[in-house]
């Protein structure tokens, strides 16, 4: 039981940070708010939780995940929140490299991972011409 309540933290922590990156730039925009109703909805997060998060993120602790598949996974919802409005705030970039080194990437290696997400996002919208 104790293992289920550490990942509903991961969890709502995930959201949470996205809010917080979506918010440093001061303005919450359409598609800032539709990557995040589709985190929750991944992440099987209830209306309830959601909203609990939207509207005092201050009140969910940050629970990091332990395993790689989950590091990345959210270090690449950071970096899809990031590049969602087709800037890329160097508030956003600072808060993003932040968390990366959180989740227990070493700095030196930081801004090459974020730089490979990024190519990695911009590929998977842009169609091949074939």
């Amino acid at each position: 039981m104790e293992n289920d309540n550490k990942k509903d933290q991961q969890r709502l922590g995930q959201l949470k940070n996205l809010v917080m990156l979506a918010s440093a730039d001061e303005k919450m925009t359409d598609s800032e708010l539709a990557i995040l109703l589709a985190v929750a909805s991944r992440e099987k997060l209830t209306p309830e939780e959601f909203n609990k998060v939207i509207d005092d993120p201050d009140s969910v602790p940050i629970t990091l995940p332990e395993d790689e598949d989950t590091k990345l996974e959210y270090l690449r919802d950071m970096v899809a929140m990031m590049m969602i409005d087709g800037e890329l705030d160097e508030r956003e970039m600072t808060i993003c490299k932040l968390y990366a080194i959180a989740l227990g990437y070493r700095s030196s290696i930081v801004d090459g991972m974020i730089a490979g997400i990024v190519d990695q996002l911009d590929a998977e919208e842009t169609p091949c011409d074939e």
